[in-house]
């Protein structure tokens, strides 16, 4: 039989055609279907857990790398600055991925009545329940914005009721972490409230940048480290002479410069990595 290679050209282009049709539609769908399974198997773990997880103990992977990059600044910024008694730590005082400070002692996944749907182009909408027995005023809807990388589809921000974003409350928390170690009148406060209470006076070293001059009554002084036993009974001679803290600055009174030192009482507070510490600690300065 003699093949008319005119009409089978338009054919094969036709069936190439429809071919990457349908691959396109096969991996549209795959995509999507990644989506949904991230979310679901991330919950599937999540719930059964017997203890709370912080967003910084997430699997890896599971947030895009500039979501981590907050989360881990979070961690840092916590560390390194955070010195009072505040709780400090994005979701610190709840369960960020349940959206709730408590839930049923019993909850697990099937108990939640879990659902996963896609409501958007890379955004999907899980909905629970953290009290099944409680009725729908515990009713749970977060939604997750997704964006592709080189390792497949991470989590880029999570989006609360209220118009709440993970990624807007992590920054405004880090902003005001550091806010807080920029004011002079806040860290003061806290150290000379320790001060105060003689069982504090540990708190108080959170605040003391090592090594630290400490000068006693009679002029001698010398650098301390943190387990120099002479550190804790200057600091109890500190609290038992009531070191001048009637004259705190002010919130926003004194601007923080790298290296600026402002004397209170019988300490010296220097600005230096992104905080106000304690670099001196002269009793001389103690009112007879």
């Amino acid at each position: 039989m003699k093949i008319n290679k005119k009409r089978l050209l338009p054919v094969g282009i036709g069936l190439f055609v429809f071919a990457m049709v349908v691959l396109q539609a096969d991996k549209a769908w795959s995509e999507k279907q990644q989506q949904l399974d991230l979310i679901t198997d991330f919950y599937r773990d999540h719930l059964a857990r017997p203890d709370k997880r912080q967003p910084s103990q997430v699997p890896p992977g599971f947030y895009s790398k500039d979501l981590e990059a907050l989360v881990d600044a979070n961690i840092q910024l916590c560390y390194s600055l955070s010195r009072s008694d505040d709780v400090c730590g994005y979701g610190a005082d709840g369960d960020v991925f349940l959206d709730a400070q408590d839930v049923s002692p019993s909850l697990d996944f099937d108990r939640s009545s879990f659902k996963i749907s896609r409501v958007d182009d890379n955004v999907v909408e899980a909905t629970f329940n953290v009290y099944p027995d409680m009725g729908t005023a515990y009713d749970r809807q977060i939604r997750y914005v997704l964006v592709q990388e080189d390792d497949g589809w991470r989590v880029n921000d999570m989006l609360f009721s209220q118009n709440r974003s993970m990624r807007v409350e992590l920054q405004q928390e880090n902003d005001a972490i550091l806010a807080r170690a920029r004011d002079l009148g806040d860290t003061a406060g806290w150290v000379f409230n320790y001060l105060r209470n003689d069982d504090m006076l540990d708190r108080a070293v959170r605040f003391i940048a090592f090594p630290v001059q400490v000068c006693d009554q009679y002029g001698i002084c010398t650098a301390m480290k943190r387990d120099d036993p002479r550190l804790m009974q200057a600091l109890d001679y500190l609290a038992d002479n009531k070191g001048d803290n009637d004259q705190l600055p002010r919130p926003g009174e004194v601007q923080a410069s790298d290296g600026k030192v402002v004397p209170i009482g019988a300490l010296d507070f220097t600005f230096q990595n992104r905080a106000w510490w304690v670099t001196k600690i002269d009793l001389r300065r103690l009112a007879p």
